[in-house]
């Protein structure tokens, strides 16, 4: 299983160089990012609560999650060697990146950051720490977020995919939010003869069924209201409105063109859609995978 996902990866990896929306050095970055986050994940030391101190099934499909995202496990000792990878990688980069990451590692030498009071906020899904540490990056403001949540990433997918072995994967969820942690989805798929809409979780990155027309924000299920538009020059993807809460998000569809599809990397691929989107008065609910 591991070799075939590394497989299908470096095919999505490798399509993405002919990508004339991401330039050469993010998509060096990222590159760089996801294959570690690939490696880390197999190596993440990460254990979670038993089946029976999780929540029963009834209530799991009532919307309750089986962990809050608050209550992951860390692997503390991975999670901290990561974000110091990332950090130099980011230090190599010319530019705003570069700046930023630079303006992360004096704060660190100062005693003015601290690595576990920004983890734990990321697991809370507080924003506040990392709005006010985007005051001293404004050219690139999601900095510090991003390297937090690139480093633990690959204990939280870990500990995510030990809870969801508990779940049946061709249940369709009444709700779109994740049933293993409770976050919003990032990205959305079509797969199957039917067209099965499985949603990918912000956080935990969990694979899981949802209703084909309903918003995965607000739960709209009326024809009126929720719409679809793409670009041809971006085949297999559109973009999902919602006009009820004026959220959207992408869905990818590759059924017809044998394509990889690695739902971050999907994320980034599809990018001039978040500008049409938002272009046109849509917000998405969820920062992208690549949110810098």
């Amino acid at each position: 299983m591991q070799s075939d996902t590394a497989t299908v990866l470096e095919k999505k990896l490798s399509l993405l160089e002919s990508n004339t929306f991401v330039s050469p050095e993010l998509l060096a970055l990222v590159s760089r990012v996801v294959r570690r986050q690939a490696e880390a994940q197999a190596e993440a030391q990460v254990s979670v609560p038993e089946r029976g101190l999780l929540p029963p099934a009834e209530e799991n499909l009532q919307g309750r999650p089986l962990l809050p995202r608050a209550d992951f496990p860390v692997d503390r000792g991975q999670a901290g060697r990561l974000f110091e990878e990332f950090l130099a990688l980011f230090e190599e980069l010319a530019g705003n990146l570069g700046a930023a990451a630079q303006t992360v590692r004096q704060a660190i030498q100062a005693g003015e950051l601290n690595l576990d009071a920004a983890f734990a906020a990321l697991l809370a899904g507080d924003d506040a720490p990392f709005l006010a540490f985007a005051e001293r990056t404004p050219d690139a403001p999601l900095t510090l977020h991003f390297l937090a949540q690139a480093a633990l990433t690959p204990g939280v997918t870990a500990a995510a995919a030990q809870l969801a072995a508990h779940l049946d994967p061709d249940t369709t969820r009444m709700h779109g939010h994740c049933p293993v942690c409770g976050s919003l989805p990032l990205i959305t798929t079509l797969t199957g003869k039917e067209g099965a809409r499985q949603a990918t979780c912000s956080f935990c990155r969990t694979a899981y069924r949802i209703r084909r027309l309903a918003c995965p924000f607000c739960d709209h299920a009326e024809p009126k209201g929720t719409r679809a538009f793409s670009v041809k020059e971006i085949p297999g993807y559109r973009v999902e409105v919602c006009d009820s809460c004026k959220s959207y998000i992408k869905t990818t569809d590759f059924r017809e063109l044998d394509l990889p599809s690695v739902p971050v990397l999907d994320d980034l691929e599809s990018l001039p859609l978040d500008i049409l989107a938002q272009d046109q008065g849509f917000k998405r609910p969820t920062l992208s995978a690549w949110g810098f």
